[in-house]
């Protein structure tokens, strides 16, 4: 009985305007018209990680694009496994699955941080795709620090 009243009267006033928003979607013609592949891809987001999508979308303040560093990054990141690439999108940006219509339509900008050799692990501003990260000398270290960085972060642990 009591949890009965704890998971359903005791709630019923603040659910109400969930179930008649679900009930609105679900309802109309258009969700109908969907099949489960679409509606998931609706929920879920795009499941392949093309990351050469989401370098050809990127920005740079404090990097050139040819530069031989960035080069080092994307070389990196292209042979990340899928689990990687997870990470590291779950890093910059709070979820670890592409938009709807892929990582083409992720905006990531990619900012130098700081001045010479540092042993500042790469930082990330998630709610607007930003991704700080310092110069490093060489790529192994670019490697190891960005590495450290996707393993170490938690961000609020909401997933």
């Amino acid at each position: 009985l009591y949890c009965e009243w704890l998971l359903g009267a005791s709630v019923e006033r603040q659910f109400e305007p969930f179930r008649k928003g679900v009930r609105r979607v679900c309802d109309s013609p258009l969700f109908n018209a969907l099949d489960s592949a679409e509606l998931e891809l609706i929920v879920c987001g795009e499941q392949e990680l093309d990351f050469a999508q989401l370098r050809r979308n990127a920005h740079y303040d404090g990097f050139q694009e040819d530069q031989e560093y960035v080069g080092h990054f994307w070389q990196l990141l292209l042979a990340f496994d899928t689990v990687q690439k997870k990470r590291f999108l779950s890093f910059v940006t709070g979820s670890d699955l592409a938009p709807v219509g892929g990582l083409q339509e992720l905006q990531l900008v990619i900012q130098r941080n700081g001045g010479e050799p540092t042993e500042r692990l790469p930082t990330a501003h998630t709610c607007f795709n930003l991704l700080l990260l310092p110069e490093y000398g060489s790529a192994a270290k670019l490697e190891r620090m960005l590495t450290s960085a996707m393993q170490n972060a938690e961000g609020f642990g909401l997933e």
